[in-house]
């Protein structure tokens, strides 16, 4: 009694390193990629957030968000055991997060998606770049640019308005020409 087990939790599989120097950086990076921690190979690379100038520049054009400025990300595939904490911390490194979502079920628990809106379309780009192939608690995100136009709350009014219409008599000339109908024959 009094001696309380220690407690551990759980790695998100990430983590962030700030040094004085790019010097400093490049030099810890070359010595430690590829080491071994808590039995996994650290994968050492610099965050989309660091200045310009400390970072080389890639040949490469970034990637078209199909033309769209959206600052709002959807989230596939969040494990179930994932908070919004959790959530919050991961992409609130990559810029100023403006709300994070995590739709409920009627039980309490979350549907396993997630939208997480940024404060700059920038940021969202830089999370969506930098998260691309994580994974949390072993299953890969799915990242998708989410629909301004139609999030959750505005699927959720549609569902609404649909299920108030179940239920509702309706004369067989309403009746669509693909329903099957069944007869009971006594």
């Amino acid at each position: 009694p009094g001696a309380e087990p220690e407690m551990r939790q759980l790695s998100m599989g990430f983590g962030f390193v700030e040094f004085d120097s790019d010097t400093a950086a490049r030099k810890a990076m070359k010595k430690m990629q590829g080491t071994f921690l808590d039995g996994h190979s650290l994968e050492i690379k610099f965050s989309a957030k660091a200045d310009a100038a400390s970072v080389p520049k890639k040949s490469a054009a970034a990637p078209a968000t199909g033309g769209l400025k959206s600052k709002k990300l959807m989230v596939r595939n969040v494990p179930f055991q994932a908070t919004r904490k959790e959530i919050l911390q991961l992409f609130g490194a990559y810029g100023q997060l403006k709300k994070v979502r995590l739709p409920k079920k009627f039980d309490g628990s979350h549907r396993g998606f997630a939208f997480v809106e940024f404060l700059t379309s920038q940021e969202a780009q830089n999370a969506m770049k930098a998260l691309a192939s994580t994974h949390l608690y072993g299953r890969h995100l799915v990242l998708e640019w989410a629909d301004d136009k139609e999030d959750i709350d505005a699927l959720r009014d549609r569902a609404k308005r649909d299920a108030s219409h179940v239920g509702e008599n309706k004369s067989t000339s309403q009746v669509p020409q693909n329903k099957k109908i069944r007869f009971d024959y006594d």
